[in-house]
Order: C-alpha cells, then structure tokens, then sequence
C-alpha cells in the first residue's frame, strides 16, 4: 500500500485514516523512522518482551495481554520481507 500525505505547518505528517488502520496506529503508538539516501520507512516500534506465558501453546504477553502466535508472526514477517525485495 502506498499513501501520498504532505507536511503541515508545523513540520507534522497526518496519517490518512486508512493509512492508520493498515499499519495498526492508535494514540501513543511508537515508530521510527528508517532513512536513506532516498526513501523514509515509518516502522512500528514493537515492545520488548522478557517474560510471557503459553495459553495453548500460543506465547501470551502479560504486560499488554496480546496473545502471539511465533509461528505465524515469523511467517508474515519473511513474507513480508520478501515482499519488500520485490519491490526494490
């Protein structure tokens, strides 16, 4: 997905709202921003995670009750990332 958005005033970047459903963004989400020489990437800041549970074999973050599936998380992850080269 690709989205076109200007700068205001103030130097700040507004995300369409389909935009902010797409990459999950709520109030007090973190990202960063990854910068080349020609392109900025706004990535989503996942929270670290030392200590967790398993609820039927599926990895239950205690701090904010997010239940993960590794398996798939690593599967969208390398899918992703393929996708991403294709692009380039």
């Amino acid at each position: 997905m690709n989205a076109t958005f200007t700068l205001d005033d103030a130097g700040q970047i507004h995300l369409p709202d389909t935009l902010k459903r797409v990459f999950g963004a709520q109030p007090g989400i973190r990202v960063r921003a990854e910068v080349t020489a020609d392109r900025i990437e706004i990535v989503k800041v996942l929270p670290e995670v030392t200590e967790g549970m398993l609820e039927d074999g599926v990895l239950v973050l205690p701090r904010f009750g997010i239940k993960m599936d590794a398996a798939a998380a690593v599967q969208a992850d390398r899918e992703e990332q393929a996708e991403h080269a294709l692009r380039r």
